[in-house]
This record gives C-alpha cells, sequence and structure tokens, in this order.
C-alpha cells in the first residue's frame, strides 16, 4: 500500500538517485563506516519504492542500480577522491537519511536539505591552531621532552597548521601533500633547535607527527575490517600505512638535508 502511495507521486528517479548518492558521498568523506553508508543508501532507495536494489561501496567508488517503480533499470557510479574526517557534518547526514526515509521530499527539497547540511558553519581556525599547540606540545612532554622543546613543539604546530591551510585545494594526492607538510615541520623543528629553542629535535618532531599520523584512518580500518567490509577496511589500512610512509619520509629528508648542518 505504502509503494502505492508512493508511486502516485511524480518522482525523477534519476536525480533522485543522484542526490542519495551525494549524501553517500559526503558521509564517506565525512569518515562513516561503509556499511553504514551501503545500508543507508538502501533504505533511502527503499522509501521511494525503488525495487530490486543493489549497493556497493569501497572507499573510493560507490556503484547503485535500481528498478524504479515504472520499471526503469537506473545504475550511477560515483568515484571518491577526498577524505576529510568531519563528525559533526557525518551525524547531520545522518539525521538527514532518516529524515528522507520518513518524508520522502521531492528532488528539489531533498538538494536543498542536503546544501543545508553541507552549509553549516565549519569549526573556527582558531580552535585548530589551538589544538594543535596543546596536542604537540603535550606529546613532547610525553615523550620525554623538556618545557623548551614543548615550546618549540606548539610553535611547530602552528606551523603545520598553517602550511596545512597554505596548501589545502592546491595538492590533492594525500602522499605528497603529507610529504611537504613533514619537510617543512622537520625543516622547522631543527631550526629550533639550532637557535636554542628545545634542546631535543627528535622530541619536537614527535609532537608534529602526532598531529599528522593518520590514526582515524587505520582506526577506520580496523573497524571495517572486524564488521566484514574486507576489501574497504584494506583500502584504508594500505592507504593509511602509505601516509604514513609519506610522513616518515617528510622528516627524513628535513634531517638529511639540516642534520649534518645544524
Amino acid at each position: 500500500m505504502e509503494n502505492k502511495e508512493i508511486t502516485e507521486i511524480a518522482y525523477d528517479y534519476d536525480k533522485l538517485l543522484q542526490r542519495i548518492l551525494d549524501i553517500g558521498e559526503e558521509m564517506i568523506v565525512a569518515g562513516a563506516e561503509v556499511n553504514r553508508v551501503e545500508d543507508s543508501i538502501y533504505r533511502m532507495c527503499e522509501a521511494y519504492g525503488a525495487d530490486r536494489i543493489n549497493v556497493f561501496i569501497i572507499t573510493s567508488n560507490i556503484q547503485v542500480t535500481l528498478e524504479s517503480p515504472d520499471g526503469k533499470i537506473i545504475t550511477h557510479i560515483r568515484r571518491i577522491v577526498r577524505y576529510s574526517v568531519n563528525f559533526d557534518r557525518l551525524d547531520y547526514l545522518n539525521d538527514l537519511s532518516r529524515w528522507i526515509c520518513a518524508n520522502k521530499p521531492n528532488d528539489r527539497e531533498l538538494k536543498k536539505r542536503f546544501y543545508e547540511v553541507l552549509d553549516r558553519p565549519k569549526q573556527k581556525r582558531i580552535v585548530k591552531y589551538l589544538a594543535a599547540v596543546m596536542v604537540a606540545g603535550g606529546f613532547t612532554v610525553f615523550f620525554g621532552g623538556g618545557w623548551g622543546d614543548a615550546a618549540a613543539a606548539a610553535l611547530m604546530g602552528i606551523v603545520i597548521v598553517a602550511f596545512e591551510h597554505l596548501i589545502d585545494g592546491r595538492e590533492t594526492n594525500l602522499l605528497a601533500y603529507n610529504f611537504i607538510v613533514s619537510v617543512v615541520a622537520g625543516l622547522f623543528a631543527l631550526a629550533m633547535v639550532h637557535i636554542g629553542l628545545g634542546q631535543n629535535a627528535d622530541k619536537i618532531m614527535i609532537g608534529g607527527i602526532m598531529l599528522l599520523i593518520p590514526g582515524i584512518a587505520m582506526t577506520n580500518a580496523v573497524r571495517d575490517m572486524l564488521i566484514g567490509d574486507i576489501a574497504s577496511g584494506l583500502l584504508r589500512l594500505v592507504d593509511a600505512l602509505l601516509i604514513a610512509g609519506a610522513i616518515a619520509c617528510g622528516f627524513a629528508l628535513a634531517i638529511f638535508v639540516l642534520g649534518g648542518f645544524l
């Protein structure tokens, strides 16, 4: 009966599926579990009366095929090339998917609600700078550095965040992105020791590494594998390990270039 009532409304299923994939893509980018996104997309498609719904997702690709109530087979494929963990956005996207299932809006209303989520106020930049100072300085002390080392690491945290903002959007390759930031951070740490602000370059570098290491990505990889998404988990794990390797190579290059001269 419910499906019959749905089909009486003129929906453009091709556009609806495109909007639903927009939501799914942003959920993946924001750090959602693959199986949760698959379930959300399936439920949204089912709410509109679609039949024979097939959803397949890995961290870099979304594929959805469905049969609309008028018998038309629709397939959409979406390539995902960016990642930016944002649990605030993920929370609102989850709420949006549930609202869609309950209210079944048309394409225009769905698009409006979607962009309302994307246009939510972003975290203030000063908060990120303060977090970088506390994390870099705190871990430096935790791993045996002195207060001078902590001060140098705190300044390095500010430099890392500033440099990330500088090249954000200009470099989409995460390996190159993290390598460049790591080189700059490593050079800054060695320079701080050279001018006397801090005595242990290795402890200062540890503070900076803690800002860059892909801990959330690695945790998500293990989580995906534990719940049965082996392919997605392995992709996340390999990606996290490669990024960690790029970070290590960046700091190693800084030591190689300036270590023997300072």
